[in-house]
């Protein structure tokens, strides 16, 4: 029989939520009877955190196992291969929901997957249910992993000031207390909204280290170590800016646009457009970290779109194209607007006349796509069947349901005609006509913008 191994771990990483006593104390005298002692109960056990020791001395009694090699150069502070990250990782990953018995539970030890048994002497131990222990086993790991990347994760957390935008409810202030997170599987605050961003911070990182175990995405990092300072930061980024734009919601939700699209079903479209405005219109988010949501917008959107399912389409077609193409139409009727402003600064007015009217084409396809009146992307490609005329009929049908008037299309002829003079003749088009039409344009991009 191998040796048990004995490793020292600071049991703290696992939590504790109350201590269960089995077995009253004994009074003991001793021969004179004037001293008396009370033996100790018979149990004293911490739980959950029990459970997780437990399963540590069952690692343990297997010194040549995978998971006691992986628990010693945890305990010693020794670094991981990438091979070794991804063997750890994997070692979490329970499939389907996490539960530990099938059974209707009568006690409050079944609720932790443990057990009373008797050992060779009729003494009363705790032990782990086998019903339990894959569960307990992820559970053991996880607050191993979390521990161990713990560091790195709050070096990325401070990044962004959470602090700003949080009050405490029922906070003396005299004495206002910092927002404290917590990366824990458990409740550690009676403050619902400071709770909350510690679970969806919680749920970033999951998802980031299941991202590295079934993606392709680590392929694009050197180590690990580049994978997760990378691929946490975008996330929590995102917390970030959804986080600082919830107005007086006292709670948030995790959007896994960083992850498969497939995830994102059972989210409201109305609602993930509002969280990407915000975030894109925020002035105090990163231009860089914008730029890298827009591009994660485009990426998920491609991988899902290529190739789907007839089982897939409902979900495109109800929320990614919807959201994510009125997203990017909007973005890009922004940006081609600011090109227009530059090259009219820069007295390139001819040029300025056709980026005046592509900024008009992507603010109508935004308005089109937010009505629902946009044709679906072709297959295998994010491309709308239209074409200028198309584009147009769906602004007279717009003009007749009186979302736009004709002053709007009128608009929309002047600035398209200039374009076209501009791009396919010798024509006289001076600053003035280059100013009204970006005029023209700016009205009619903010009258769009008000109206989605």
């Amino acid at each position: 029989m191998s040796e048990i191994k004995s490793l020292r771990i600071d049991i703290s990483i696992f939590p504790k939520v109350f201590t269960i006593i089995l077995g009253k104390p004994q009074q003991k005298d001793d021969e004179s009877g004037l001293n008396k002692t009370f033996e100790k109960p018979e149990i004293v056990a911490d739980l959950p955190r029990c459970a997780n020791i437990l399963y540590l001395e069952h690692i343990l009694a297997l010194p040549d196992s995978t998971e006691c090699k992986l628990l010693e150069k945890y305990a010693y502070g020794i670094a991981f291969s990438d091979e070794e990250y991804e063997k750890m990782l994997r070692l979490i990953m329970v499939p389907g929901r996490r539960t530990q018995t099938q059974q209707i539970q009568t006690d409050e030890l079944s609720l932790f997957g443990l057990e009373i048994r008797k050992d060779n002497k009729g003494n009363r131990k705790l032990a782990l249910r086998e019903d339990a222990i894959s569960t307990i086993k992820a559970e053991t790991w996880e607050c191993i992993i979390i521990d161990h990347l713990k560091q790195k994760a709050f070096d990325i957390i401070d990044c962004f000031d959470f602090n700003a935008t949080f009050n405490r409810k029922q906070a003396n202030n005299n004495n206002h207390e910092k927002l404290k997170i917590s990366l824990g599987a458990w409740r550690f605050s009676t403050d619902i909204t400071e709770q909350n961003l510690s679970n969806v911070l919680r749920t970033a990182l999951i998802f980031t280290l299941v991202n590295y175990c079934f993606e392709n995405t680590k392929d694009q990092y050197d180590s690990f170590s580049d994978f997760f300072d990378v691929e946490f930061y975008k996330r929590v980024s995102l917390i970030y800016g959804i986080w600082s734009n919830r107005g007086n919601k006292d709670t948030i939700e995790y959007i896994p646009l960083y992850d498969s699209f497939y995830n994102l079903d059972g989210i409201n479209k109305e609602d993930l457009i509002e969280i990407l405005r915000s975030i894109l219109d925020d002035p105090n988010i990163a231009f860089g970290d914008k730029e890298d949501l827009k591009k994660r917008l485009i990426d998920g959107a491609v991988s899902f779109h290529r190739g789907i399912s007839n089982e897939d389409k409902d979900l495109e077609q109800r929320l990614i194209k919807p959201a994510i193409n009125y997203i990017y139409l909007r973005e890009k009727a922004k940006d081609t607007l600011a090109s227009a402003q530059i090259l009219f600064d820069g007295e390139k007015y001819s040029d300025c006349a056709n980026r005046c009217y592509y900024a008009m084409m992507f603010s109508l396809k935004s308005l089109l796509e937010n009505k629902g009146l946009l044709a679906n992307w072709k297959e295998n490609e994010l491309k709308e069947s239209e074409s200028h005329r198309t584009l147009e009929v769906g602004l007279s049908k717009l003009i007749a349901q009186g979302v736009l008037d004709q002053k709007d299309y009128n608009a929309f002829l002047y600035v398209r005609d200039q374009r076209i003079k501009c791009d396919y003749s010798i024509y006289k088009f001076e600053k003035a006509d280059a100013s009204n039409c970006l005029s023209k344009v700016q009205k009619f991009c903010t009258k769009i913008e008000n109206i989605t």
